[in-house]
């Protein structure tokens, strides 16, 4: 259960007004300013030496900084001509005066950083500037600078009134701030800034962290008004707007949003925790009013939900809640999801005819820096469909998960937990299998550490080089901290204790499948770049493509016995694609292509390693071993094709899971990486090595047929077979004596 939201304290946070002076348009904290001179840092308090040491070291967020360090620092220079001047040209006559008067260039950026500190820093600099120039001329025999005097004097008034100018801009564009953040009736923050409150809230809920909104209405208040009159209807207002301010903690955010229409955002509050912060304000502001006043407040509350998308989705739930409090007459409180549910939302919408929704032509999303309907519409009508939540709030609807895990260690729920959130759950109960899990991609893991123990590293490695955008959270029990940290340390994305607690579970999803979106889209991104394959339209592309081959014949050279491997490798893996019915998809281009490249990662093994001519130790096999993924890595900066990076980095992968470098195992070797497994088998058996000669070819294929189903993958035997005379033919060609 999350903590409920209390009265704040007494004493100047109970002022409806000071405690919301923490949020700016820009969304960066501002100081309050009646704690400026204990809560900033002490450079804040060392006057003019301050003022440097904060333009030397600033964080580029301090919002007290509006300008670059660089322009900072970099407007002392504009000295370096009248000082120049006074030491080395004294007959320089009356612009030794003048050039003093570029002084005033420090003087008016630092006046704009810092107001007065600033203005008394960069005074000060031009001044020792200026007497130190005086001394210089002096001790070359030059007289003084012509009107000395004078010449400081002015700059002195003329700095003073910059910064006075430049405290007044500032004074007056904070107010200007105020005003344009701040409800002038109630003194709470208005719509504009609640949404911005919102917005940031909403970001930090779909990370894991809970938040709740609660919407307030005045009941029966255009009655009231009529009745009393405006000066007593806005005394009312103020009345209830000065209860939601001392109600609500520092953490959290009420404001107006329009008439009798309020909102309360609260940041780390469950379902209960709001409508208790709800009851509890409904019943002090009923309580309050005197008999011949009377005057009550109905309230509708929501939690977020891993299922809602957009803020408006939030808000919208609570305007149902809303709306089924103020029809059951009001002077209630009612919570989206418990009283009210969003399958009756849509008849209700349907009935009083809703407004256009996402897949209509008229539709479209309002902007960000407002709320999506306006305030007098709030509570007395249901909001339409797409200011909703999903009918199923289930959130893993359409998501795959693999769970390994023990068949004993299931107990805490976890994959009821999964299932009942309508993920696809895909389970492992023994290591050997779960490798197995990686032949399709899945949005998350959920590793049980204990059950994976030596390999879980090799596992975690293999999972996150095959579905780079997968996320994967390990479990483990909490005693095994260390366990854990090697989790994080081989690739996982984040770990969690077991017992697992629910509310935790959900938090780590919320946050997995976010950043799993979040890398999904930087992958499409990336692909809608130029494709690398030799028929790439751009030039650059090809030129690029063209270097890269170059590196490869270069890397060659070093051993001349492997000189053409490249090309063969291609020629081959194209013969066994054709084989295929409809080449399963795959661009015949670009996996002859990707297999030109495939052993770019060589370049990394040292030349003695490759013209070894004995067996190589276990270090240096380590290095050879090595090689693909140090091509995924050279190649990962310049290209994002998916056929390349996958057959550069697991063309040594074997069917059974005893390859290199990552252990991948069956299906989940993408089909390329299996073909090219194959072709570069076939050409490395039959070609010289410095350490043994080649094998003929019947001996080369009698090897590779009795290894289907353990090295290669078995579908490819009945392929291989009808291409062995295509991949004869090219044999020949390669080796016959020139």
């Amino acid at each position: 259960m999350g903590a409920s939201p209390g009265p704040a304290p007494s004493g100047s946070d109970a002022e409806p007004r000071r405690h919301y002076e923490y949020y700016s348009p820009s969304w960066r904290p501002r100081q309050r300013k009646d704690c400026e001179s204990c809560c900033r840092p002490p450079s804040y308090r060392l006057g003019v030496p301050g003022a440097i040491l904060r333009a030397m070291t600033h964080d580029p967020s301090d919002p007290s900084i509006r300008l670059p360090r660089e322009l900072l620092l970099g407007s002392f220079a504009v000295l370096a001509a009248p000082i120049a001047v006074t030491i080395f040209l004294p007959d320089a006559g009356p612009s030794r005066t003048f050039l003093w008067f570029l002084s005033l260039v420090p003087v008016l950026i630092w006046s704009y950083a810092f107001q007065w500190r600033g203005a008394t820093t960069a005074l000060a600099f031009s001044l020792v500037a200026l007497l130190t120039a005086q001394v210089g001329a002096a001790a070359r025999g030059f007289p003084p600078t012509p009107l000395l005097v004078e010449t400081v004097v002015t700059l002195l008034g003329i700095g003073a009134a910059l910064a006075l100018v430049m405290e007044r801009i500032q004074r007056d564009r904070g107010a200007i701030e105020e005003v344009a953040l701040m409800d002038r009736l109630t003194t709470l923050p208005n719509r504009r800034h609640a949404r911005v409150f919102l917005e940031t809230m909403f970001g930090a809920a779909e990370r894991g962290r809970p938040i709740s909104v609660v919407l307030f209405d005045l009941d029966d208040f255009r009655k009231y008004n009529d009745r009393m009159g405006s000066r007593e209807g806005d005394e009312a207002l103020r009345a209830f707007a000065a209860l939601l301010a001392t109600s609500t903690r520092r953490m959290n955010l009420s404001a107006r949003l329009g008439g009798e229409e309020f909102i309360s955002i609260l940041s780390g509050a469950d379902e209960e925790g709001a409508r208790a912060f709800a009851d509890r304000v409904r019943e002090t502001f009923r309580l309050s009013r005197p008999a011949s006043r009377e005057l009550t407040v109905s309230a509708g509350v929501a939690a977020f939900h891993p299922s809602m998308r957009r803020p408006d989705e939030l808000v919208g739930a609570a305007d149902l809640a809303l709306f089924r409090s103020k029809e059951e007459g009001g002077d209630r409180v009612r919570v989206f999801g418990r009283d009210v549910r969003s399958r009756g939302a849509e008849g209700l919408a349907k009935a009083n005819g809703s407004a256009p929704g996402p897949g209509d032509a008229a539709f479209e999303f309002p902007a960000v820096t407002d709320f999506a309907r306006p305030a007098h519409e709030i509570g007395t009508s249901p909001p339409p469909d797409h200011l909703l939540p999903p009918l199923d709030p289930r959130f893993g609807l359409g998501r795959r998960v693999i769970l390994i895990e023990g068949r004993t260690t299931g107990s805490d729920g976890v994959h009821q937990y999964l299932t009942t959130e309508g993920f696809s759950v895909d389970t492992a109960h023994e290591p050997s299998r779960a490798l197995l899990t990686l032949a399709r991609e899945a949005d998350l893991i959920l590793m049980d550490l204990d059950l994976m123990a030596a390999s879980a590293g090799g596992f975690i490695r293999a999972a996150k080089s095959r579905w780079p955008a997968t996320q994967l959270v390990t479990l483990s029990d909490e005693e095994a901290g260390g366990r854990s940290s090697d989790g994080l340390v081989a690739g996982a994305d984040d770990t969690l204790a077991r017992p697992v607690e629910l509310r935790l579970l959900q938090a780590a999803l919320v946050d997995a499948l976010g950043k799993r979106d979040r890398t999904l889209e930087e992958i499409r991104r990336r692909a809608a770049l130029p494709t690398f394959s030799e028929d790439n339209a751009d030039r650059g592309g090809r030129l690029l493509f063209r270097g890269l081959i170059s590196l490869v014949r270069a890397g060659e050279l070093r051993d001349p016995l492997t000189r053409g491997h490249a090309l063969r490798v291609s020629r081959y893996s194209a013969a066994l694609l054709d084989q295929l019915p409809d080449r399963q998809g795959i661009d015949r281009r670009g996996l002859v292509s990707a297999c030109l490249v495939h052993d770019i990662g060589k370049l990394e093994i040292p030349e003695a390693i490759l013209v070894k001519n004995a067996p190589l130790t276990a270090d240096e096999f380590g290095k050879v071993r090595r090689h693909p993924a140090a091509g995924r890595e050279i190649l990962r900066p310049i290209t994002s094709d998916v056929l390349t990076l996958s057959v550069t980095g697991w063309h040594h992968e074997r069917w059974d899971g005893s390859g290199y470098p990552d252990g991948l195992a069956g299906e989940a070797i993408p089909l390329p990486a299996r073909i090219v497994a194959i072709a570069d088998a076939l050409d490395a058996m039959t070609s010289p090595r410095a350490y043994r000669a080649g094998l003929g070819w019947e001996d080369a294929v009698r090897q590779i047929r009795e290894r289907f189903g353990s090295h290669y993958a078995p579908e490819l035997a009945a392929p291989f077979a009808e291409a062995l005379p295509e991949l004869r033919r090219i044999y020949d060609e390669a080796w016959r004596p020139a």
